[in-house]
């Protein structure tokens, strides 16, 4: 088993991808750098179709911050476009260069009207680390979380953006339970959950970072932060 330092990035939407963000990041030393889904939507986003128009920029910001910031990037999620489809998508980003990709499976309703679902398991080995990743929706299917444990990875990257829910304390850490410390425990995964803050698109969005582990919640953003900008690193053992 070994250590690894993953730096959250609960990122606030509509500040965009300026010089205050990339200065930031630039300066964070840790093995992986976790962003949000779209984590590059800010307010001139009124539709899905400019997420695509936007998407060439998030990359090219993305892989020039890898030239800075020495760890694997996680970059959130943008719209790919491979063979004629659209996929709502996870590029991991190293050495200054797109390595792989992962394409999000289990697609909200709203999805299937622009991108085409992924099917096959997001499970990389960079830095000696083997991970998979997760985007938004997928963490309701346990299944992923299963196949993911079944091929021998403990460490599991969600990237979302978490709509705003009127709802009590208690229930959000219910459902924080049954999504994440459940599969975390049973199958001895380490999993850091990025959400955004903000809105997107008119909706509103709630930041619930957080990182489960086998032995429960080591770390999740208190209940009147979720509105906050926050980067946080945390320490993981895999």
């Amino acid at each position: 088993m070994g250590l690894v330092k993953v730096t959250i990035f609960q990122k606030n939407l509509p500040d965009g991808l300026n010089l205050t963000t990339f200065k930031k990041l630039s300066t964070v030393k840790s093995d992986f750098l976790l962003l949000p889904e779209y984590f590059f939507a800010d307010s001139s986003v009124k539709e899905p179709r400019d997420l695509k128009e936007k998407t060439k920029f998030a990359l090219d910001w993305l892989i020039k911050l890898n030239h800075s910031y020495k760890g694997v990037i996680i970059g959130g999620s943008v719209v790919l476009e491979e063979d004629g489809k659209l996929y709502n998508a996870t590029p991991v980003i190293a050495d200054g260069q797109i390595v792989d990709w992962y394409r999000k499976r289990y697609l909200t309703d709203n999805e299937t009207k622009l991108v085409t679902p992924g099917s096959d398991p997001g499970i990389f080995m960079l830095g000696g680390h083997r991970f998979g990743v997760l985007i938004c929706n997928d963490v309701r299917e346990r299944k992923y979380f299963d196949e993911l444990s079944q091929q021998d990875v403990k460490l599991v990257f969600s990237v979302l953006n978490s709509p705003f829910r009127d709802e009590t304390i208690d229930e959000k850490y219910e459902r924080d339970e049954a999504l994440f410390s459940i599969p975390a425990r049973e199958n001895g995964q380490s999993i850091a959950k990025c959400c955004s803050t903000g809105d997107i698109m008119g909706h509103r969005l709630q930041g619930r970072s957080l990182v489960a582990t086998p032995t429960g919640i080591s770390w999740r953003v208190p209940p009147n932060e979720e509105d906050k900008q926050i980067l946080k690193t945390v320490i993981l053992q895999t």
